[in-house]
């Protein structure tokens, strides 16, 4: 989506947003898109495994699917994803001091990359039969500063194939806020471990 489109929906749905809850807006939002058949970024969660040196991936949760891109080796280590996970769309929807001037500097985003030849693969919401969110209490280190899980779990579940993704809780936040947004965006209810 282009900066004018993105100013359209505020145009158009200034007045529904005000009153609402952070996920009632990104879901008028998701809604808005779709009846314009525009498939827009939404989430962005980071996978990763043995401890990073293993296959690295990101989650991209868009409107209609998500996009599975493997990380390059030096994406790897200095990828950092969105703030909260949100792509700048949705979190310029629930940022309160918004300027329409900041958002095209905000929101630069190659639609190429997010929906081009690098997309490793991508899983329709209507192929998935089953979608686990599990919270990584077998992940757990502890130290002099106490207590801490490293990782939470996602299991897809298609009629053809199973997918597991580690999930490292510094890259993509605490689990309640993962399960927010998840909850907010997919189209279908998730199971919780």
């Amino acid at each position: 989506m282009e900066q004018d489109g993105f100013e359209q929906f505020l145009k158009d749905k200034n007045n529904k947003l005000f009153h609402k809850s952070d996920q009632e807006k990104i879901r008028i939002f998701i809604n808005w898109c779709q009846k314009r058949g525009n498939e827009e970024l939404i989430l962005r969660l980071a996978s990763e495994n043995k401890g990073g040196w293993g296959n690295n991936y990101k989650l991209d949760f868009t409107t209609n699917r998500i996009i599975v891109k493997k990380k390059s080796f030096f994406k790897k280590f200095g990828d950092y994803g969105y703030t909260a996970g949100l792509a700048p769309y949705p979190y310029l929807i629930l940022d309160k001091k918004r300027k329409i001037a900041d958002i095209k500097v905000k929101t630069n985003i190659d639609s190429s990359y997010i929906y081009g030849e690098n997309s490793s693969f991508f899983i329709m919401y209507n192929e998935i039969k089953e979608f686990v969110l599990k919270k990584g209490i077998d992940s757990m280190v502890m130290n002099m500063m106490g207590r801490a899980i490293v990782s939470n779990y996602i299991k897809i579940k298609t009629n053809d194939n199973t997918f597991d993704f580690t999930m490292p809780v510094n890259k993509n936040g605490k689990f309640e806020d993962v399960r927010r947004w998840l909850e907010t965006v997919l189209p279908f209810e998730i199971l919780i471990k």
